[in-house]
């Protein structure tokens, strides 16, 4: 596992986006939580940028996800690490219903 599981997807998703400045979605709830204003505030069409960038930068979802679930639990949050199924498949669905 990575030493510092509190910062390591933080620090990928600055190294993509934030050019060494602290980026506005770092925590990546804008993505992964469903409850969040940080959800709200964005658009499906930019939650779906952010992640097809993520992935051009040859970074792993699985390890950004599971490093963002561990995040939340070590700090006792684990409602909001439990909800990241529900926003992936919400994600996930608006794709694919762009497709019809």
């Amino acid at each position: 596992m990575v030493e510092d599981i509190n910062d390591y997807y933080g620090e990928r998703l600055d190294k993509i986006f934030g050019r060494g400045s602290t980026w506005p979605h770092r925590t990546f709830r804008t993505i992964l939580d469903p409850y969040s204003n940080e959800w709200e505030g964005t658009s499906m069409g930019r939650k779906i940028e952010i992640l097809e960038k993520v992935v051009e930068a040859g970074e792993s979802l699985e390890m950004l996800i599971f490093n963002y679930k561990c995040r939340y639990i070590e700090k006792n949050r684990k409602d909001i690490a439990g909800c990241v199924d529900t926003a992936l498949a919400r994600i996930l669905e608006y794709q694919l219903r762009k497709s019809y």
